[in-house]
C-alpha cells in the first residue's frame, strides 16, 4: 500500500498557552475531560518593583507586572512555566551562534570511517543504504550498548529515507540484540545532536541499548500509563494524552490515527514534540517524527537536540509489558518519541539547572502554540 501522508489540520487561529490558561477547566466532550485529567494549568501574576534606571536598561515600567503560567503534568509528575518576559533576560555568557565542527568537514571524523574506526558488535552490524550499526567503545549499561551513524556527516542535513534507514537499524540493532541476549529486554533509543545536547561526536548518530534493568524515565512512563488504566475505567493514558492536546489545539493526526505528533503543553524541555505511533518502522511514525525534527531544525532554528523513543517492543521479548493492564494490551501501547531543543549554540550557559535537577520543573522558552504552528509549516512542506 502506498503510503499516504497525514492531512493538515485546520484549527483556525490557534491562541496562545497564556490565553489557553485563561480558558480552562473546559468542560463538555471527552477530549475535554482527559485534558483536566491529565494537566493542571494555572495562571497569576508575579509583581516587582524596578528603579527607574533599571527600567531604562531593559525598557521596563517601574511597577512591573508579569503574567506566569504553569502547567502541571499530573501522571508524569514534571512540570513547566511559562512567562513572555523572560526571552528579554540578559545573557553575558555568549560564543560564536554557528555550531562548529571539529572534524574539518569528516576529515577528522571517526564515524566516516566507520569500517575502520568503529567497534563492532558480537553479533555483528545492522546496515542499511543510509546508515549503519557500530557498538559503544565506552559503554555505559549492560549487556549491549550500541550506537547507529548515518553515513553522511552533517548532523542536521538529513532527509526522510536518511532517517527511516537510522530507525530501522535501530530495530534490526535490537532484535538481534536480543537474540544474543534472550535476558536484556529493556531497549531504549537516544539521540544526543550537538555538544549542548550530550554528544561528543558531531557526526549525526543515536545511542540504542538494551538492559536487563529499565532505565526510570521508561518505567515510570510503562507504570504510570498501566495506573492510569486501573483508574480511569474504559480509558488508556496514551488515548488521554491525545485526546487532550486534540482539544487544545495542539494535535496532529495521521489518516487512520495510526500515528500522531502534538505539541507538548508540558515540555521536558523547551520546544518538545511528541510523536507517537504503532512502531520505529511504521511509515506514518517515521514520517511525523521527520516532519517533527525539521520543524525544529528549520522553523524554530534548533541546531541542537535531544530525542528519547520509548515502549520500543522487540519481537520474542516482553519488553513492553510493564505498560499493560487488564484494559491495555502489550500490542496496544504505542511507540512514543519525545524531541526537545537544548537551547541557543551562541549561549555557553547550560538550559539544565537548578530547577530540573531538583524540582523537576523547567522553563517554557517557546509557547506550544508556537511550536504547534512550525509543526504544521514543516508537515505542509513534507507533505508536498
Amino acid at each position: 500500500m502506498e503510503y499516504q501522508p497525514p492531512a493538515i489540520p485546520n484549527h483556525g487561529d490557534h491562541n496562545t498557552i497564556f490565553e489557553l490558561a485563561h480558558q480552562v477547566p473546559l468542560c463538555g466532550s471527552a477530549d475535554a475531560h482527559a485534558l483536566s485529567i491529565l494537566y493542571d494549568i494555572d495562571s497569576g501574576t508575579a509583581r516587582c518593583h524596578v528603579s527607574s534606571v533599571l527600567g531604562a536598561k531593559y525598557g521596563l515600567a517601574v511597577t512591573n507586572e508579569q503574567q506566569v503560567v504553569s502547567v502541571t503534568d499530573r501522571v508524569l509528575g514534571h512540570q513547566v512555566w511559562y512567562n513572555r518576559e523572560r526571552s528579554r533576560k540578559p545573557q553575558t555568557f555568549t560564543q560564536a551562534e554557528a555550531q562548529q565542527d571539529p572534524t574539518e568537514g569528516g576529515q577528522n571524523c571517526d564515524f566516516c570511517q566507520w569500517q575502520s574506526l568503529t567497534a563492532e558488535d558480537t553479533f555483528g552490524r545492522i546496515e542499511r543504504a543510509h546508515a549503519v550499526t557500530a557498538s559503544n567503545l565506552f559503554k555505559y549499561c549492560q549487556p549491549c550498548h550500541g550506537l547507529v551513524l548515518f553515513k553522511h556527516h552533517d548532523p542536521l542535513s538529513f532527509h526522510q529515507q536518511q532517517l527511516s534507514d537510522l530507525l530501522s537499524c535501530s530495530q534490526g540493532w535490537f532484535q538481534a540484540a536480543h537474540r544474543a541476549h534472550p535476558e536484556a529486554v529493556h531497549p531504549f533509543f537516544i539521540w544526543n545532536c550537538g555538544a549542548r545536547a550530550g554528544a561528543s561526536q558531531f557526526h549525526g548518530h543515536a545511542q540504542v541499548t538494551l538492559s536487563q534493568v529499565p532505565f526510570p524515565a521508561c518505567e515510570r512512563l510503562s507504570t504510570a500509563a498501566a495506573a492510569y488504566a486501573s483508574s480511569q475505567p474504559g480509558r488508556t493514558y496514551y488515548q488521554d494524552l491525545i485526546a487532550a492536546h486534540r482539544t487544545a489545539g495542539l494535535l496532529t493526526e495521521a489518516p487512520g490515527s495510526s500515528a500522531c505528533a502534538l505539541a507538548s503543553l508540558a515540555p521536558t524541555k523547551d520546544m518538545e514534540v511528541v510523536v507517537i505511533g504503532k512502531s520505529l518502522e511504521s511509515a506514518d511514525f517515521q514520517h511525523l517524527l521527520y516532519v517533527a525534527l525539521r520543524a525544529l531544525i528549520d522553523k524554530l532554528g534548533a541546531a541542537t537536540f535531544n530525542v528519547g523513543i520509548f515502549n520500543i517492543r522487540v519481537p520474542g521479548s516482553d519488553s513492553a509489558a510493564p505498560a499493560a493492564s487488564s484494559q491495555t494490551s502489550t500490542d496496544e501501547v504505542p511507540v512514543l518519541a519525545r524531541i526537545v531543543s537544548r537551547g541557543k549554540v551562541s549561549s555557553r550557559a547550560s538550559d539544565f539547572g537548578g530547577l530540573e535537577v531538583f524540582g523537576q520543573a523547567s522553563i517554557g522558552n517557546t509557547d506550544p502554540y508556537g511550536v504547534y504552528k512550525a509543526l504544521l509549516a514543516s508537515l505542509s512542506m513534507y507533505n508536498q
